[in-house]
Formats: structure tokens, C-alpha cells, sequence
């Protein structure tokens, strides 16, 4: 999930099943924590279980300030716990990035990895694997270039420091990428750059990363039904289906979520879309819904339902159309039933913070919108039974 695998529900809504401590409590744990002068691990730990259920809940600005205040509290102290300082960092770059707040994700990202490399060194995996978020940070911010070098970067110093995971990780996130500039331009992409590197983690893998291979057949049978062949997503749903199922969702095909058109989404009688139009109409945007749906055994999606709903709702129509078209690998059957798991998932529609000079003190978002999903799904997999709370 977001920042741990907590449930709560908020206030406002009804018959929603909390798997984990309810807002009330985690509030109170981190007020009691914080009275007692607890040590900077036990701060952070309570500080991510409230931050989150308060992010589950909808309130993202007292989210995003719970983890304000314990950085303000705890980076300090990043050099004795470098694995909690780093969670605390990565938690409120993933926030941020949900409110639109592209400098603080960046500049958390990469104090997470600044933080994990002061306490294992430049070449521990944990430091690495961070490093690899922030190419990921990159290319989510529009500067492909430089995720491609990062990614280019631990490959080959994760190789030269015996961590071949790590290494194979890093070559899976570079086939991600080209996948990315392929999909956005396949006349002007080379294709076979993608074919190619997919097929090393395929057929050449390292050591300790099967796994990894299998995630590349996953993302060459995506590769291959956007250029019109469904031959291998077929090929790998036989597979699945002989060897008896999968235990847990593995998403083998999904379509891109398409862009938000304003004209749209706007009510009735809004003034023309013209520049200064899109702008006021984004600054007060604090959109966003929880989707449930259950994958079946043949990993079709059905029952797909927005759970919860804060704002307008008609920006979600293509979100939900997308959910449908996915297809996951088939679920293992257990004693002749037929399995299902139930998936929730937090959408945010919201739009960037721009770094331009306005003549103003006033912040302004970008003119085009953007949807942010964050997986909400509980460790058990149960179906909430909900109303809708809009």
C-alpha cells in the first residue's frame, strides 16, 4: 500500500471493514509515543500508521503534515536509523506526489537514497535499490534521460559489487523505460532495443533472478499486444493455467489510463477552457475515489465499484473502463472453488505544482490534469461491504 498496509475507514462512510488500527487510535498512539519522548524508530513507526490512515481517509494535507513534523523531528537522525529515516522520506515523497507537490517528491527521493548511502555506503542494496527510485522519480517527472542513466549507473555498479538482483532489477526498470518511449512514439521508437533487453532478462538471467525473468515475459506480452499480437499474453495465461494458478494477482496486460479531458469534466456553464480558465478550475482540485473489483479465476475483472468517492465523479469513467480491460494470470482453485481476490485502489485526480514565475505570491497548478493510483488493497483480501460517500 502507500505507506503500510493499514485499512481505515473514514468518518464519514459506512459498513467499511478496518484490517488495521482505527484513525482514533493511531492518533492517539502517536500523541502517547510523543509524550513519553519515544525513540526516533518508535516516533516514525507511529507516525507512518497515522500519516497513512489519515491519507486512507482523504485528509491529505494532515497526512502530508504528520510526516512534516516528524522529519522536523527525526531526520536528525537518519545516520543511527537509516532504514526508518528513509521510510519516513519515502512515505512523504509519495504523498507528495499524490498532492501534485513535485519538489518535495523529488527532493525526498533523493534524501531517502542520501540517507541509506550515509549509513550502508554507495554500493550496499539497499542504497542501490533506492538509487533506482530516484531514475524512477526521474522519468515520472518528464526527465527520461536521466532515469535511462541512473538506470544504466546501479546496473553496472550493483554487477561490480556482486548484487545480480539488484543488477537484474535495474535492467527490468530500463525495459520498462523503453517500453514507456515506445509506447508514447512507436514510429519513432526503435522496438527491437526493448525485444532485445527483455530477452536478455529472459533467456540469459542472472543469478537469484527468476523472478525477474518472469516479469519480463510479462512485460514482452504487453510489448507484443500493443503492437497488435496477443499471440504471448495467451501463451502465458496457457502457462499459468497448466501449472495450476497463481497465488496472489499478477497483472499480465493493461492499457494506459487515458488523458483527462476538462471540457468533460467540467459542470455545465463553465466559462470557455481558455488558459487562465484550466488553471482556476485545477487550484481548488482535491478529487479522488477508492475502486474495489474482484479478479476471478480466470483473472478477469468483474464487480468493479467505486467504494468511496470525494468530489465530482466524472473523471472516473475512464478509470474504471480501464480497470475492466486488464487481464491477470488465472488463480490456483482451492478444494474445486473457484478463487477470487478483492483489489481496492485510491485514484487521485489532481495536477502538479508549476515552477514558473506568476508576478504573484501565488502557487498555480499545471493546466492538464493527472491520475495518481495508489494500491489500498488489505493483507486479507476481503470484500468491504460499503455505501458510497460522496
Amino acid at each position: 500500500m502507500a505507506l503500510s498496509m493499514a485499512l481505515a475507514a473514514p468518518a464519514q462512510a459506512e459498513d467499511i471493514i478496518v484490517t488495521g488500527k482505527s484513525l482514533k487510535q493511531t492518533e492517539a498512539d502517536l500523541k502517547a509515543c510523543l509524550e513519553r519522548k519515544c525513540p526516533p524508530d518508535e516516533d516514525i513507526k507511529a507516525t507512518l500508521a497515522h500519516a497513512e490512515n489519515l491519507f486512507v481517509s482523504g485528509d491529505y494535507k494532515n497526512s502530508r503534515a504528520t510526516l512534516k513534523d516528524s522529519l522536523g523531528r527525526n531526520r536528525k537522525h537518519g545516520e543511527a536509523f537509516p532504514v526508518p529515516v528513509s521510510d519516513l522520506l519515502r512515505a512523504n515523497g509519495r504523498i507528495s506526489e499524490q498532492m501534485g507537490e513535485a519538489k518535495d517528491f523529488q527532493l525526498s527521493v533523493l534524501d531517502m537514497r542520501d540517507t541509506l548511502k550515509k549509513g550502508f555506503g554507495e554500493n550496499d542494496f539497499r542504497t542501490l535499490v533506492a538509487q533506482i527510485e530516484v531514475g524512477d522519480s526521474r522519468a515520472k517527472l518528464g526527465f527520461s534521460k536521466d532515469a535511462e542513466r541512473i538506470y544504466k549507473d546501479v546496473e553496472e555498479r550493483a554487477l561490480a559489487a556482486g548484487q545480480p538482483r539488484v543488477a537484474s532489477f535495474s535492467r527490468l526498470r530500463q525495459a520498462l523505460y523503453w517500453r514507456g518511449q515506445y509506447d508514447q512514439t512507436p514510429n519513432a521508437y526503435n522496438l527491437k532495443n526493448v525485444q532485445d533487453r527483455l530477452d536478455e532478462l529472459i533467456q540469459r538471467p542472472l543469478p537469484e533472478s527468476s523472478d525477474f525473468a518472469l516479469a519480463a515475459e510479462v512485460i514482452k506480452a504487453k510489448v507484443d499486444r500493443k503492437a497488435g499480437d496477443a499471440g504471448s499474453t495467451d501463451a502465458l495465461i496457457k502457462r499459468f493455467a497448466e501449472r495450476g494458478g497463481a497465488s496472489r494477482p499478477i497483472l499480465l496486460y493493461a492499457e494506459p489510463i487515458p488523458r483527462i479531458d476538462l471540457d468533460k469534466d467540467l459542470p455545465e456553464g463553465q466559462p470557455g477552457l481558455n488558459t487562465l480558465n484550466r488553471l482556476t478550475a485545477l487550484q481548488g482540485r482535491n478529487q479522488w475515489a477508492d475502486v474495489g473489483f474482484w479478479i476471478d479465476a480466470n483473472g478477469h475483472v468483474t464487480d468493479i465499484e467505486a467504494l468511496r468517492t470525494f468530489g465530482d465523479k466524472s473523471w472516473l469513467k475512464p478509470v474504471l473502463a480501464n480497470i475492466a480491460k486488464r487481464i491477470y494470470a488465472p488463480l490456483k482453485k482451492d478444494g474445486g472453488t473457484a478463487p477470487g481476490f478483492y483489489m481496492i485502489e485510491r485514484y487521485t485526480l489532481t495536477a502538479r505544482f508549476e515552477e514558473i514565475t506568476t508576478g504573484t505570491r501565488l502557487r498555480q497548478r499545471e493546466a492538464t490534469p493527472r491520475i495518481e493510483r495508489i494500491d489500498l488493497t488489505p493483507e486479507n483480501y476481503e470484500a468491504p461491504s460499503s455505501k458510497e460517500a460522496g
